[in-house]
């Protein structure tokens, strides 16, 4: 890791950033949260001091990058628990591999 901020040249403010949730206190002194988002593209290390981020590197090399598509039903006239359900099954079908998006689309 680098020794001094590249932006703000401050020697004590660079921490690693952690993503995810962490499953405990994080020690402030070495690192810092990115939020629960992990994408292709993220920041490995941000200064406190200035919030330069820099050493990009891909948090998802074995993520495939198909495009999941369903047609959403309007929920407006839907009860709390229909939503929920229906939340469930769409949820369902985004990450089973598009599995049955095809067949709701066909239906339209």
């Amino acid at each position: 890791m680098k020794k001094t901020c590249p932006q703000c040249q401050s020697e004590l403010g660079l921490r690693r950033i952690k993503y995810g949730l962490p499953n405990g206190p994080v020690d402030e002194s070495k690192f810092v949260l990115g939020g629960c988002c992990i994408s292709e593209n993220d920041p490995s290390i941000r200064c406190i001091e200035c919030n330069w981020e820099g050493e990009f590197k891909n948090n998802t090399p074995n993520q495939s990058r198909l495009i999941q598509v369903a047609q959403l039903k309007p929920i407006v006239n839907m009860t709390d628990i229909e939503i929920d359900e229906y939340a469930k099954e769409l949820w369902g079908k985004l990450t089973n591999n598009g599995d049955g998006l095809e067949n709701d689309n066909s239906k339209s």
